[in-house]
């Protein structure tokens, strides 16, 4: 999504949170590349991405970032679509379980 490549900066990140589903904590599908700051966003349910995988932003996060590099850095990729795995399917199902709760956190 980003062109952020360099393994230092990109994180296998969880979809299902680790700690909820231990059966899943491995499985491929379960997982997304994001680089650091969008995974930390994807893990606190600041960011989601929607059925065809683009990205939504929240309003918590809309509200939180002040003007500049850093609301850059999450505005320019909203709507924007990840790219296509390369080896393993990503879960709509639990895609779907991360936008339900990321609508849930940021509806309150």
């Amino acid at each position: 999504m980003t062109g952020v490549d360099g393994p230092e900066l990109v994180v296998a990140s969880h979809i299902v949170d680790w700690a909820a589903a231990p059966a899943h904590r491995v499985d491929p599908a379960n997982g997304l590349c994001l680089n650091r700051l969008h995974d930390a966003a994807f893990d606190k349910k600041l960011i989601t991405f929607d059925e065809d995988f683009r990205l939504l932003m929240g309003l918590r996060i809309r509200r939180a970032l002040p003007v500049g590099p850093m609301a850059e850095a999450f505005e320019r990729y909203d709507g924007v679509r990840l790219a296509e795995p390369i080896k393993h399917l990503i879960s709509q199902q639990f895609l779907a379980q991360h936008r339900a709760t990321f609508f849930r956190v940021d509806a309150a």
